[in-house]
């Protein structure tokens, strides 16, 4: 697909600058999309009013335990005939470098694992330009434990097929792109913390190396309106254990990097990131974990053209660099 806005079929966004072009530009984990709504039941009227904003699942953070409910939002961009389509919602634990091995199907209200779009009315065809929503919520396993998790949606359209069975990547690059260059699917990594604290524990995030080589990776930290502070993250892993510290710079548009750490090829874990701050986080304030990878001598043309500089990675300072995941986290007054 070319770099323009030319997707002609209904369209899951990735973010809210998201118009169906190709790459996706970052974030492309923060599908406003994808919308957990708690026990409530997801009126039309605010499914349209708040397509541009705001985000309505970071107010209807996922309490475990309980009845949580999860929508997904489309589009028909279509210019002269209407589009129809079934979604499915899958998620994975949450983490920076995911393991798409690890993604489990939900299972609608209404039964089953692929849902009609529908839109107002109930009608499963939707016209050019109109907003729909899966005809029934998905229901988040009450069994899971707490934690963070991230949700990956797929539309399966009679123009742009989509498999029940998701795609196996042998690398981390061509996972990274089946989200980017794929407007039928969308990635939602995000989740709610409290505000007004100084230390944050974020533990149990993914991390995984698909690449069959041992792969040296950076990690890095950055937000909206973020007090001065440092980030340590840390695995405890004997297969892979590190601890490495990155610098946070007020007011949070500077991106602060660790030293750079090599897992084994094939690797699956988890990192826990500790977040001290020097002044409490105000409300509304974005923490945004990152994770990249240099660019090798042996990268193929696409890795390149997605590739970016960064300042101040230490012992790096003149490589390009893969960013390959991210994890975005928002915080309020209200979160549980």
């Amino acid at each position: 697909m070319n770099a323009a806005a030319n997707w002609n079929d209904i369209l899951v966004r990735d973010n809210f600058q998201d118009t169906g072009q190709t790459p996706t530009a970052d974030p492309v984990w923060e599908s406003p999309d994808i919308i957990p709504f708690g026990s409530d039941i997801l009126d039309f009227g605010l499914l349209e009013s708040s397509y541009d904003g705001p985000d309505l699942g970071l107010s209807h953070p996922i309490v475990y335990g309980q009845l949580n409910r999860i929508y997904v939002r489309g589009k028909n961009l279509r210019t002269g005939c209407p589009a129809s389509g079934n979604v499915r919602l899958y998620y994975a634990p949450g983490g920076l470098l995911l393991d798409p091995r690890a993604w489990t199907p939900l299972t609608a209200e209404a039964g089953g694992t692929a849902v009609p779009f529908t839109v107002r009315g109930g009608a499963r065809e939707v016209p050019p330009g109109q907003i729909c929503v899966s005809r029934s919520a998905f229901l988040w396993p009450s069994q899971n434990p707490p934690g963070h998790y991230c949700t990956i949606a797929t539309v399966d359209t009679p123009a742009h097929p989509m498999s029940a069975t998701l795609p196996t990547f042998s690398s981390l690059v061509d996972y990274l792109n089946w989200v980017r260059y794929n407007p039928n699917v969308g990635w939602r990594n995000i989740d709610v913390i409290p505000c007004r604290q100084t230390r944050y524990v974020l533990s149990s995030l993914a991390i995984s190396n698909l690449n069959n080589t041992p792969t040296r990776f950076v990690f890095g930290i950055s937000g909206t309106d973020l007090p001065s502070g440092t980030a340590t993250f840390s695995n405890t892993d004997q297969q892979a254990p590190f601890s490495l510290t990155a610098q946070i710079y007020a007011p949070g548009s500077d991106e602060g990097y660790t030293r750079s750490v090599v897992l084994p090829a094939n690797y699956s874990g988890t990192v826990t990131v500790v977040v001290q701050l020097d002044q409490p986080l105000p409300c509304d304030a974005r923490i945004v974990l990152r994770a990249y990878t240099p660019v090798t001598a042996r990268a193929g043309e696409r890795e390149r053209r997605l590739a970016v500089p960064l300042t101040g990675v230490p012992g790096l300072q003149d490589a390009l660099f893969l960013e390959l995941g991210a994890y975005t986290f928002v915080a309020t007054s209200s979160s549980s």
